[in-house]
């Protein structure tokens, strides 16, 4: 019997090869296995009963990271092998999907050999085998072979070589395997880009972590990119850090060396830590102890921390210098630019920046960040899905016979290439409002198509007709679909939750900005949501935003445009708020600009009601970056406990309709009122509980009017526990399902993934 055997999934760079190597040694079979473009090819010829248990065993005895979406079998006639072998690879690509594993950390096996004297390997930072280390930020092209990689740099050695060919050993076909003698090696450069030490000994390593000691800022490169390392509990070296990088508030993430130092400052539960601990390695944002005792500047005004622990070889090596030393590790970019990935850059970039470059010269072919999640209740909720996931690709509910490119919205951007049941969402991009990020973004698109073998023909984009995304998409796609932001948000977290073809849900899509239908800025929804259309039920009071974007950045003129409301311009002249530079004065000429009317944008914004709030609490008067005041308060709100701030509904017009709103003005009013009688803290957890509350009670209202039994948030308002959490509480006490995000970002990094579903449904139907 003989039988040709196609098999499509995680099963390049995995071991997979090897595996079916032996398996059919063990049955006595004969033939190849061999990689082709994006899956791998299986001939056998035996006995019936023995090709059979192969086919069971490729199920139910794989490589621990690999995955099997699909196996096509063909009948074929026997060419009468003699031998079972591994063949070269194909070049060809197949019109099946298939896909290398993500970037996941050193193995235990590996790290033992780093840390045996008696070992060949002993303290090189670049061991892996075919179990773990760097995948996605090697390869250039598929298949996955050395010669597509940035290893092809490297010609093995002798030793190298004889693993790498054999079958039967740990590290056969690992196409990032090396050692001292063929692979990488580190370099240590000090400001003026002289070199200071080339070695793979100890000594790169012993001195980098003195001068982390020291208090210096060192640049180290990474898998997937350029890190900047400081000291943690080092005020000095902090403050510096912020002022060269352009970063006053922003939260950096930490590396500590292992569970028992990361409780010595976090809480940690059972959930977090089965996360920090798993190959996947990503940050998880941690609530600081009582005994929190790092730098106030790690991340200013904020309850939580984003924590990781070491990863590759070198975090290993460097950690055991340094011992319970904790180190910032934050990616090194300029704000709203790329994860600087090559040496040439990081010298010209971080010239002034950085006292030192700990550098390798292993080329990084994909840039990726590390990965940013967060624990809601029992929810894992992904702020940015990177290294250690993509591009691992997500099950879709049902197949999609269109193949599309989605290109994801302006900010916290992703791009999204869908295919039949599986969607390939990339790593995290960014401000694609910066050439350098919109080209980054573009070379990502590329290279997931490239990767994947597809090239949708049909691309879907956002509504914003300004955002540089959609202004690609409409120069480069054959065609282009254009799609609301909310809906994209809401329809992303049904294909999440795995919801049927004719599922509807109500939808709460609550965020900072998405360009709204009626030509105005969305940003606190209740819509009813198909996957095949949206309908807009309910949402937050409309608001002016006194210059627009300026006051996204400046929340004090969120406060004056929502009060002008209900208070005289004689009192919102007395009000102390701060502006631009602390100039007072700004305040009268946005009090005069709302009077006339003059670049007042209407909006619905969750998140411009939530800085307004910060800013009237005296808690953020500058958003340094996104999220900030919405977070700070956040943080401010978990000490409070609840006042009573009644709600008000109202209706407003909606083109032919009414739309019920929650009034928005009366809970700042009512904070306003309340400054000088309750603290801070109760009026902060007061008014997000408020704020959830309303849009609790006007997802069921419309739920229960269109006999819809599952209401749904999404959107970067979800990343707040206290207000997910309220409004979990209130919907499953009415009896409705309620449902979160949990493999794809709630924010705008799950975007494209919508824009892919809506293009590719509605492309189906012209």
């Amino acid at each position: 019997m003989s039988e040709k055997i196609h098999v499509y999934g995680i099963i390049q760079g995995v071991g997979f090869r090897p595996f079916v190597y032996r398996i059919a040694h063990e049955h006595e079979l004969r033939g190849y296995v061999l990689n082709f473009g994006n899956g791998v090819e299986i001939w056998v010829e035996g006995d019936k009963r023995e090709i059979d248990e192969v086919l069971h065993d490729l199920n139910t005895e794989k490589p621990p990271l690999s995955k099997i979406d699909e196996i096509i079998i063909e009948k074929v006639h026997q060419k009468g092998f003699e031998d079972f072998t591994i063949k070269k690879s194909k070049k060809n690509v197949s019109t099946k999907s298939s896909i290398i594993p993500p970037d996941v950390d050193i193995c235990e096996n590996c790290l033992s050999e780093m840390f045996s004297r008696s070992d060949r390997r002993y303290h090189y930072p670049f061991t892996v085998c075919m179990n773990c280390g760097p995948r996605y930020t090697t390869v250039s092209y598929l298949p996955y072979d050395r010669q597509n990689t940035t290893m092809i740099d490297f010609p093995l050695c002798e030793k190298c070589n004889e693993e790498y060919t054999s079958p039967t050993d740990r590290r056969h076909h690992a196409q990032s395997i090396c050692c001292s003698d063929c692979g990488p090696k580190m370099m240590l450069y000090n400001g003026k880009r002289w070199l200071v030490l080339e070695s793979h000994s100890d000594e790169i390593i012993i001195k980098t972590a003195k001068l982390l000691n020291e208090g210096s800022v060192i640049a180290i490169k990474g898998i997937g990119g350029i890190h900047i390392a400081a000291k943690a509990i080092d005020d000095v070296s902090l403050l510096r850090l912020r002022k060269n990088l352009g970063r006053p508030e922003q939260p950096f993430a930490v590396m500590t060396r292992d569970m028992e130092t990361a409780r010595s400052f976090t809480l940690v539960n059972s959930i977090e830590e089965e996360l920090l601990t798993s190959n996947r390695k990503p940050i998880v944002a941690l609530e600081k102890s009582d005994k929190f005792y790092l730098s106030e500047y790690v991340a200013p005004g904020l309850h939580n921390i984003a924590v990781m622990l070491p990863y590759t070889g070198l975090h290993h090596l460097l950690f055991k210098e340094l011992g319970d030393t904790t180190c910032v590790m934050t990616s090194a970019n300029l704000p709203g630019r790329p994860m600087i990935k090559s040496n040439k850059e990081a010298f010209e970039k971080l010239d002034g920046v950085v006292d030192y470059y700990l550098l390798h010269n292993r080329r990084i072919a994909n840039r990726t960040d590390d990965s940013v999640v967060r624990v809601i209740g029992d929810k894992t909720s992904f702020i940015r899905r990177s290294r250690g996931y993509v591009p691992e690709p997500i099950e879709m509910p049902f197949a999609f016979e269109t193949d599309v490119l989605g290109v994801g919205p302006e900010l916290n951007n992703t791009v999204t290439v869908l295919n039949g049941d599986q969607a390939y969402v990339s790593q995290y991009i960014g401000d694609t409002k910066k050439i350098e990020t919109l080209e980054y973004h573009n070379e990502v698109a590329e290279h997931m198509k490239r990767l994947t073998g597809i090239n949708p023909l049909v691309w879907g984009c956002d509504l914003h007709p300004g955002f540089n995304t959609t202004h690609h998409a409409m120069e480069n796609a054959k065609k282009t679909i254009k799609v609301q932001h909310h809906y994209a948000h809401l329809v992303s977290l049904m294909a999440d939750a795995m919801l049927p073809r004719d599922a509807k849900i109500m939808g709460i899509a609550a965020d900072g900005a998405g360009y709204g239908t009626d030509g105005t800025v969305w940003g606190g929804e209740i819509l009813e949501v198909s996957y095949d259309d949206f309908r807009r039920c309910a949402s937050l009071e409309t608001q002016p935003m006194p210059g627009g974007d300026a006051a996204a950045y400046y929340p004090s003129r969120m406060v004056l445009g929502i009060l002008s409301k209900v208070l005289s311009d004689e009192e919102l002249a007395k009000m102390k708020l701060r502006f631009r530079h602390e100039n007072y004065k700004e305040g009268q000429i946005v009090i005069e600009q709302l009077r006339r009317g003059v670049n007042v944008i209407p909006t619905t914004s969750t998140g411009r009601v939530l800085d307004a709030i910060s800013s009237l609490l005296g808690i953020t008067h500058y958003r340094s970056y996104e999220g900030e005041p919405a977070m700070k308060l956040e943080s401010i709100a978990r000490h409070g406990k609840i006042l009573e701030i009644p709600l008000r509904f109202k209706i407003e017009r909606d083109g032919h309709e009414n739309r019920t709103v929650l009034d928005t003005t009366q809970i700042l009013l009512n904070i306003y009122e309340n400054l000088d009688v309750h603290s801070r803290a109760d009026l902060a957890f007061s008014a997000e509980d408020a704020i959830a509350t309303g849009l609790a009670e006007l997802a069921i209202n419309a739920a229960e009017k269109q006999g819809i039994g599952t209401i749904g948030l999404s959107g970067g308002v979800a990343y707040n526990e206290h207000m997910t959490t309220r409004m979990r509480e209130i919907v499953e006490s009415n009896d409705f399902t309620f449902i979160l995000h949990s493999k794809i970002p709630t924010g705008d990094g799950g975007v494209s993934l919508g824009q892919a579903i809506i293009a590719s449904l509605k492309a189906d139907k012209k």
